[in-house]
């Protein structure tokens, strides 16, 4: 029988042992090339299991959410039953994205300091390490926004579940965005439904991701996941990339230099230049950097984390 025997030891500081043991049988036939990336990837994900992360510090804020009222009044059952499951996920979510960047920038301190050649074993064991960092990235990126879709379905669910434009079929889509919210706010307060200062309390909450300039990257780089192809971060040639449609506008030094070399230039009935410059490179340049962007993730979240915390102090979104 083919099969994988893997003991593990844990040693203590005055030397005493505990193993694990496990034999797993192979479904393929022994092959050098494949042995070796089994035993990358239980390294790899073993070094990070019991290597150095960052500890979390947003946990037992998020925990806090979901100590709610003791005594629960019946008369608006719905809005509390909802709202309290909007609490429960957005704790799970913030505690979550910050798991993932922490784990995100473990696997990164196992990358290689110098990109090894391609084609290689060490580029492919490379890849698996760069794999894992930017799945956790990734899920924290979609994290990170889903949080504030989330804040709007609170404030809909704990003001009575009418903030916005219920009757079509698609509303969550169409309706329940921050836009909205924000007008169905001040409806409800213009109708004296929640006071002056629930109102200011919950507008001032919703500034403060807004006021966080790289709540702007997080956004943009979670877009660019759904609508586009994926980013490119840290090693091109883990990447493809699209070449502007829109290219650059020609400059005067553009003029010049197809003057000189004969070619006529494109214009409008006006003399207007209509012809755009597009620059053509073997190689492309990467999108982001790593730790450009955990920096700015981790700074999202602790805006998204600070307006949840408030939001949290205003008794009428934590029935």
């Amino acid at each position: 029988m083919k099969s994988v025997n893997l003991t593990i030891t844990f040693t203590d500081d005055d030397g005493t042992t505990r193993s694990e043991s496990r034999e797993i049988e192979m479904s393929h036939a022994p092959d050098p090339a494949r042995e070796h990336t089994v035993a990358h990837i239980l390294f790899t994900e073993l070094r990070v299991a019991v290597g150095e992360q960052a500890m979390p510090k947003h946990n037992a804020i998020a925990r806090g959410w979901l100590e709610f009222p003791t005594q629960q009044s019946t008369q608006r059952y719905l809005d509390m039953r909802n709202s309290q499951a909007v609490w429960f996920e957005l704790s799970r979510l913030a505690m979550g994205a910050e798991a993932d960047l922490i784990l995100a920038q473990a696997f990164k301190s196992l990358e290689p300091p110098q990109e090894p050649s391609y084609d290689t074993a060490a580029f492919n064991d490379l890849y698996y390490v760069h794999k894992r960092k930017m799945m956790f990235l990734n899920q924290a990126a979609h994290a990170l926004i889903k949080v504030q879709e989330l804040v709007n379905r609170l404030l809909h669910e704990s003001l009575g579940g009418d903030l916005v434009d219920t009757s079509k079929p698609d509303w969550e889509r169409t309706q329940l965005i921050r836009s909205n919210v924000e007008k169905g706010l001040k409806a409800k307060r213009a109708a004296g439904l929640i006071s002056q200062p629930d109102f200011e309390a919950i507008n001032e909450a919703l500034k403060i991701p807004k006021n966080t300039p790289n709540g702007k990257i997080a956004r943009k780089y979670r877009n660019a996941l759904m609508h586009h192809i994926r980013p490119s971060m840290d090693y091109w040639r883990l990447f493809s990339s699209q070449e502007p449609r829109a290219g650059e506008e020609l400059t005067a030094d553009d003029e010049d230099m197809f003057r000189r070399l004969g070619i006529p230039l494109m214009r409008d009935a006006h003399g207007k230049v209509i012809a755009r410059r597009h620059s053509v490179s073997a190689r492309p340049p990467v999108q982001y950097p790593f730790q450009d962007l955990y920096a700015a993730f981790s700074e999202y979240l602790d805006a998204l984390v600070a307006m949840l915390q408030q939001l949290s102090q205003i008794d009428i979104l934590r029935r």
